[in-house]
């Protein structure tokens, strides 16, 4: 499932980059070669502004991540290879490869970093042979080259090591902010985000659909009210197992309140998660049959039912409320 996924910091980084890189090209990059009357290299370079800036608009439209990190490292390589190739301002231009590594290693997982970062090695190595052949004339010597980039990779493991702290942090600290404490099941922030991303990606067409299904249970309180509230949240636990491994490890399955659950399927049909919610209904009465639980549900399918947060937990809570009137 495509909902959450990214981390919201490489999101930004779209945004930062490229605003700040534009700077810095405006700045150090496209007024001094006007200054020095360098027309070609000050072509160039706005050029790629242009495509850094387009790419991030296209980036706000369809937020599709993987594109737009994709072309901002493209952007990069190529125009590291332009400074390795030209020196940039009286030679100063092969400092600005080690922006990259840490860039990298920002934008994507840590395999498709090393693998971008082993594309612009071999593009500088192979920038520095042509030169040797007599193909290209490379600013830099095969000496200079070969120093900078034994730096250069000495920042990229730095920043690996640095990047590996950071995520495991993050995936910590999240998984304590996202997770019902008692049942493991995701809490009910969470959820409600989940569904507004859902929501989002139905309304810019990305072609599938969603069922929301509102779960609540059935003579609970009786639980609490005769064998105490340390045996409820025993069974809460169990019934929080028994819908985690009741639906795909793509679903999201949350706990929203005391006996309130709340589950978003993907690539769903109504009739199909009504036949799984029946079934699982059945499993958990039979398990519990000395306390009586059972649970009562009402479904929803995005976007048949609405596009709108409110209107759809309305509504599943509506007709979760009519099933459990009629089982009464």
């Amino acid at each position: 499932m495509e909902v959450i996924h990214t981390l919201p910091y490489r999101e930004k980084v779209i945004y930062i980059f490229t605003f700040v890189g534009t700077a810095l090209a405006l700045v150090f990059g496209i007024s001094v070669h006007i200054t020095e009357k360098n027309f070609l290299a000050a072509f160039i370079e706005s050029l790629i502004v242009l495509i850094a800036l387009a790419n991030l608009a296209f980036y706000h439209i369809k937020k599709d991540y993987s594109l737009a990190s994709t072309v901002i490292l493209a952007i990069m390589v190529i125009s590291l290879s332009f400074l390795l190739i030209t020196g940039g301002y009286r030679g100063t231009g092969i400092f600005w490869i080690y922006t990259f590594p840490p860039l990298s290693l920002f934008l994507k997982n840590y395999i498709s970093a090393i693998l971008w970062n082993f594309l612009f090695i071999s593009i500088s190595l192979t920038l520095i042979l042509l030169d040797k052949a007599g193909f290209i004339e490379v600013y830099y010597s095969f000496i200079q080259v070969r120093q900078a980039l034994g730096a250069y990779t000495g920042v990229f493991f730095l920043s690996s090591f640095y990047s590996f702290m950071v995520y495991k942090l993050f995936n910590m600290l999240k998984e304590r902010a996202v997770r019902d404490h008692l049942t493991g099941l995701y809490n009910r922030l969470f959820v409600l985000e989940s569904l507004e991303r859902i929501i989002d990606m139905v309304k810019r067409g990305k072609g599938r659909t969603y069922c929301l299904a509102y779960i609540d249970l059935d003579n609970f309180k009786y639980i609490n009210d005769k064998f105490g509230h340390s045996e409820g949240d025993r069974v809460l636990k169990e019934i929080a197992n028994f819908l985690r491994n009741s639906f795909r490890k793509g679903d999201i399955v949350g706990r929203i309140g005391g006996d309130e659950f709340l589950v978003l399927v993907y690539d769903c049909k109504k009739v199909n998660l009504e036949r799984r919610l029946s079934y699982l209904r059945k499993r958990i009465e039979d398990f519990f049959k000395n306390y009586g639980v059972s649970f009562s549900y009402g479904i929803v399918e995005i976007p048949e039912d609405g596009v709108d947060s409110g209107t759809l937990l309305k509504v599943a809570d509506k007709r979760m409320y009519n099933m459990k009137q009629s089982l009464s």
